[in-house]
C-alpha cells in the first residue's frame, strides 16, 4: 500500500506540473460557463421558482465539471496516446489504472474551487440558502470522476487526437440535453428520460442537489453507489484499453 500511495503521488506531481502554464485558463472557463448560465437564467425566470433554482444550481456545477474535467481528461489521454507519451510512462514500474486515478485527480484539483465558487455565487444570484455539508465535498470528486472517465474512455479509444476532442464535445452537449441536469426530469420528454437513465451526468447531478439542501435519503446513497459503479467499471475499461504493457 505505501508503494501504490507513492507511487499515486508522483504521478499527480506529474499532471500538475503539466498544467502549470494553464490552470489560471482552466479555472476561470470552469466558472465563466455556469456564471453566464446563471445570469442569463435569472434574466428569463420570472417565477421565483426555489425547486427550479436550485436545479440551476446544481446542474450548473455538473456543467463546470463537464467543460473542466471531461474535456481535459479526453484531451490529455488523447494527446498522451498519439504523440507517444505513454511510452513515457510504460517504463516506469506502475500500475495503468494510477495513471487515470492521478490525471483525474489533476483535474479535481482545478475544477473542486470552481465548484465551491459556483455554489457561492448562485447562492446570491438566486437567493436561495443551501446546507453544504462535508458530504458535497467528498460528492464534488465522485461527480467529477464519473465524467472525466467518459473523457478518459473517448482519449484512449478515438483514433486521432482531434477526434477524440470533437466527441468530446458533442457529448458534453448531449449530456446537458438528455439528462435532467438544468431542468426537472418530468419536464422532459419520455424518451429522453430513459436515456437519462444511463448516463453518469443524470445521477451526478441528482446526487449534489440532495446534497445541497441536506436530504441525505435513500435516493442518495443509490446515486452514490451507482456513480461508484459507473466510474471503477469505466476506469477498468479505460486500463484495458490503453495501448500500454501490463504492470
Amino acid at each position: 500500500m505505501t508503494r501504490f500511495f507513492s507511487n499515486f503521488w508522483d504521478l499527480f506531481l506529474i499532471q500538475l506540473a503539466n498544467w502549470r502554464w494553464s490552470w489560471a485558463a482552466t479555472l476561470i472557463n470552469g466558472l465563466l460557463v455556469p456564471l453566464t448560465t446563471f445570469f442569463f437564467f435569472k434574466l428569463l425566470a420570472t417565477s421565483g421558482n426555489a425547486e427550479q433554482d436550485l436545479y440551476l444550481l446544481s446542474g450548473n456545477i455538473i456543467v463546470s465539471l463537464l467543460f473542466t474535467t471531461m474535456y481535459g481528461t479526453c484531451a490529455r489521454f488523447s494527446f498522451m496516446r498519439t504523440f507517444g507519451v505513454l511510452d513515457y510512462y510504460a517504463t516506469l514500474p506502475v500500475y495503468k489504472g494510477l495513471l487515470v486515478l492521478a490525471v483525474n485527480a489533476g483535474f479535481l484539483v482545478l475544477t473542486l474551487p470552481t465548484a465551491l465558487l459556483t455554489v457561492l455565487m448562485g447562492q446570491y444570484i438566486f437567493n436561495i440558502t443551501i446546507s453544504l455539508s462535508p458530504l458535497f465535498l467528498l460528492l464534488v470528486p465522485l461527480a467529477s470522476f464519473s465524467l472525466s472517465a467518459v473523457g478518459a474512455l473517448v482519449g484512449v479509444t478515438a483514433p486521432n487526437f482531434d477526434t477524440a476532442t470533437s466527441i468530446s464535445g458533442v457529448l458534453q452537449f448531449l449530456f446537458m440535453g438528455l439528462s435532467p441536469i438544468l431542468i426537472a426530469a418530468d419536464r422532459l420528454p419520455e424518451v429522453v428520460q430513459w436515456i437519462g437513465k444511463v448516463l453518469p451526468s443524470t445521477y451526478a447531478a441528482e446526487a449534489l442537489r440532495l446534497s445541497l439542501i441536506g436530504q441525505f435519503n435513500e435516493k442518495f446513497w443509490l446515486d452514490v453507489v451507482i456513480l461508484l459503479v459507473i466510474n471503477t467499471l469505466i476506469m477498468l475499461y479505460v486500463g484495458s484499453k490503453m495501448e500500454w504493457r501490463s504492470a
